[in-house]
């Protein structure tokens, strides 16, 4: 009983750190770096501000959703942009994970 225990406790811990590595982050864009591929993004959480600066992988995409220009259709389509074509106080979201002791993003 006590081992069965043990493995539950493990494997939650795991899972929990799992997601904890990986998340989205969204706030306002502070500041875009084309040649290092970062964006900092300031970003707010319990009351408390901090900025965050998220290293893009070769590849990444940057992709915004805007309503279709052609009558008759609703929704959103996605556009790609350049990392360049970001703005400061732009509100955006991140996937981001860990890798080493940086943020690193596949899609903005």
């Amino acid at each position: 009983m006590i081992r069965f225990m043990t493995l539950l406790f493990v494997s939650w811990l795991m899972v929990g750190v799992a997601a904890a590595d990986e998340a989205p982050i969204a706030g306002a864009v502070k500041s875009v770096d084309t040649s290092a591929q970062t964006v900092t993004i300031e970003v707010t959480t319990k009351g408390k501000t901090r900025e965050v600066t998220v290293f893009l992988k070769p590849g990444a995409k940057v992709v915004k959703f805007a309503r279709p220009t052609e009558p008759g259709k609703s929704g959103f389509v996605e556009q790609s942009l350049a990392l360049a074509d970001l703005k400061p106080g732009w509100l955006v979201s991140i996937e981001t994970r860990h890798e080493g002791n940086k943020e690193v993003a596949d899609l903005v």
